[in-house]
C-alpha cells in the first residue's frame, strides 16, 4: 500500500494547502485515465483548489501528465502527477464530478472529498461480463446497419463478444498487441467459421467496430475546439495508432486464408 493509500483511508495529516492540491490532482487524473477530457479537468482541478480557499491557480493536464499549481497563505505550493490513460469509465467519471460539486457546494469538507476520491479510485472497473454483453450488443447492432439481415448480424453479435473475451484474456500484454490479435483473431473465425450463405466482409466489419476508438477520438476534436493542440494531438495520434493496428490484424489474417469471398 503507498502512502498516498493510506492517506486516503486514515485521513491526511498534511497542511490544508497540501490536502487541496493533492485531492485536486487525484480527483484529475480519475477523470483522464477514464476518458475526461482536458478542459474539464483543468476546470475541476481548478475548482477544487479555490473551493478549498487556494489564490491564484493554475491547472494544467495532457494525457500524460498533471500539473497544479496555486497561492496557499502567502506560499506557492505545486502537485505533479503522471498519468496513464486507460478505457472509457463514464461511471467513474460522473462519481469524480458528484465529489468535485459537493466539494465547491460546502456539503462535504476537502478531507471526506479525497477520501471519497481514494474510493473511486479503489473501485473495480466495469466487470468484465458486463462489457462483454454490451459488446455484443453493439455487434449485432452494427450488424444489423452493415449486413442487413439478421443471421449475418447476430454472427457478428457472437463475434463481437468473443472478441471481448479475448481482450479481457489478454489483459497482460500491451494494448496494441491486444487490438491487433483481436482484429486478426476475428477475421479468422469470420473466414472459416461462419455458414454457408452468410457473407465475411459485412460481419467482420461489424464485429470490429467494437475495436475502433470511436471515444477518444470524439474527445480529441473536442480537445482541438477547446484550444488544447497538445492534447487533442496526442489523442489523435494514439486513435490513429489503434484504427492502424486493427487494420494491421485483419491484413495479417487475410493473408493466412487467403482474403475473403
Amino acid at each position: 500500500m503507498t502512502a498516498e493509500d493510506r492517506q486516503g483511508r486514515v485521513g491526511y495529516a498534511g497542511s490544508q494547502g497540501e490536502l487541496a492540491a493533492r485531492t485536486a490532482v487525484l480527483a484529475g487524473r480519475l477523470l483522464l485515465e477514464n476518458g475526461g477530457e482536458t478542459t474539464r479537468t483543468e476546470d475541476t482541478m481548478r475548482r477544487i483548489c479555490q473551493a478549498a480557499g487556494a489564490q491564484v491557480t493554475d491547472s494544467y493536464a495532457t494525457p500524460g501528465m498533471l500539473m497544479v499549481s496555486f497561492t496557499w497563505e502567502g506560499q506557492m505550493i505545486h502537485n505533479m502527477k503522471r498519468t496513464t490513460p486507460g478505457g472509457t469509465d463514464l461511471e467513474k467519471i460522473q462519481a469524480v464530478n458528484g465529489v468535485s460539486r459537493q466539494i465547491c457546494q460546502g456539503s462535504i469538507t476537502l478531507q471526506e472529498g479525497y477520501r471519497r476520491l481514494q474510493r473511486i479510485a479503489a473501485s473495480a472497473s466495469v466487470p468484465p461480463a458486463r462489457t462483454m454483453i454490451g459488446s455484443g450488443l453493439a455487434g449485432c447492432g452494427f450488424g444489423l446497419v452493415f449486413c442487413q439481415n439478421l443471421p449475418e448480424a447476430l454472427a457478428a453479435g457472437v463475434l463481437a463478444l468473443a472478441a471481448s473475451s479475448a481482450v479481457s484474456c489478454l489483459s497482460r500484454f500491451s494494448e496494441s498487441f491486444r487490438v491487433f490479435a483481436v482484429s486478426g483473431l476475428i477475421t479468422l473465425a469470420a473466414s472459416l467459421c461462419l455458414p454457408s450463405g452468410l457473407r465475411p466482409a459485412p460481419v467482420i466489419l461489424s464485429a470490429q467496430m467494437i475495436l475502433v476508438p470511436g471515444m477518444m477520438f470524439t474527445t480529441a476534436l473536442r480537445d482541438f475546439a477547446a484550444g488544447d493542440t497538445l492534447s487533442g494531438l496526442s489523442r489523435l495520434a494514439c486513435a490513429l495508432l489503434t484504427a492502424v493496428v486493427t487494420a494491421l490484424g485483419n491484413i495479417a489474417a487475410l493473408s493466412l486464408t487467403g482474403g475473403i469471398g
